[in-house]
């Protein structure tokens, strides 16, 4: 039986080929000067470029067509040899008829959260112990909390520097800190997460993007010895993962590996070809979820198979790559008996 099946095709900020025009056979924008690596199109069913404005009266099928930095050889029957042919990514076909749902999800940056405590009002006192302590959630493996903590002892009653300054200081000298901390206006404590290595070095980190997520928590030992809330107001912003970042693509071209061929990840280095994902690019994505008819084995009748299309777009677009994909993409998908409306990027 067929699973769900994600396609993820990812372009590059270059402008639309002169051999890539409506109509065009694939047949010619297939050579070495056709289209481009990183070139985006969307094709007819027939495997001809679909022009501006189609619909689905004009093919009820599309396919959407990646470019790579492949090329190969090959000499027909007839011996006729053709040179530099471009290898293409082509997506699952796409029937009007089938399509769920069609949407567009534009760049948004990631942030890290950001827990701010303002001590406005409050005075150390000399001797007394004070502490921040950090509970972090985001770490599965660990079977119980991570918890770092950081211990100051007030030498005088001078807010800024004897409480704020001084667990300021003490946060940021911890090698091992998964947090930085700031002084905000002589006022208030800043604990911001910091990114995690691990995962957000580069194309070939094996840990998937996290980000940090913690609970932190100002006290100060009573004279009995206990902890106490020092009564310091919390304000908490949430970390955001964005949308269409580069450590998002990395982990959804991954997961795609397995329909690209790619199904044995107990080797190490795993063998499987170049990522098309940049570093430090950010992307627009174009989602279309829709289903596939086939014919099934056991008992021969027509069955359905619901597949993912994500198309990638880098930003900020200098050129006309998105602009030339929605202008095919929009009107086709109005027509479709979902009467999608039009998305922009």
């Amino acid at each position: 039986m067929l699973q769900r099946t994600n396609k993820l095709l990812i372009g590059k900020d270059i402008s639309r080929d002169a051999q890539v025009v409506a109509g065009a056979l694939i047949t010619t924008t297939v050579g070495s000067t056709g289209l481009a690596e990183g070139e985006l199109v969307v094709l007819d069913k027939n495997f001809k470029v679909l022009a501006a404005g189609s619909t689905i009266a004009d093919s009820d099928i599309i396919y959407i067509c990646q470019g790579t930095g492949e090329t190969y050889s090959y000499t027909n029957e007839a011996g006729t040899a053709s040179t530099s042919n471009r290898r293409l990514i082509f997506s699952d076909p796409i029937e009007g008829a089938k399509v769920r749902s069609y949407k567009a999800e534009s760049y948004s940056a990631k942030y890290e959260q950001v827990d701010s405590w303002d001590l406005d009002g409050i005075t150390p006192v000399v001797g007394t112990e004070y502490f921040v302590r950090i509970v972090y959630k985001d770490m599965n493996e660990h079977p119980g909390q991570f918890t770092q903590t950081y211990r100051i002892i007030a030498e005088g009653a001078t807010l800024t520097t004897n409480l704020i300054d001084a667990l300021v200081a003490k946060i940021n000298s911890h090698s091992g800190r998964r947090v930085v901390a700031a002084n905000v206006n002589d006022l208030a404590i800043t604990l911001t997460g910091l990114a995690i290595p691990d995962c957000t070095t580069g194309l070939n980190d094996i840990d998937e993007f996290r980000q940090v997520e913690f609970e932190s928590f100002i006290n100060y030992i009573d004279s009995d010895g206990n902890w106490a809330e020092l009564g310091a107001a919390l304000t908490r912003t949430p970390a955001s993962a964005g949308s269409g970042t580069w450590e998002q693509l990395r982990d959804m071209e991954k997961r795609a590996l397995p329909y690209r061929g790619v199904t044995n990840f107990t080797m190490f280095p795993v063998q499987k070809p170049d990522a098309y994902t940049v570093k430090d690019e950010t992307y627009d994505l174009i989602v279309i979820e829709h289903d596939k008819t086939y014919l099934s084995p056991d008992n021969q009748y027509v069955k359905q198979a619901p597949l993912t299309t994500i198309i990638a777009i880098p930003v900020p677009a200098t050129t006309n790559q998105g602009t030339d994909i929605l202008a095919a993409l929009n009107p086709w998908m109005a027509s479709c008996p979902g009467s999608f409306d039009n998305v922009s990027i």
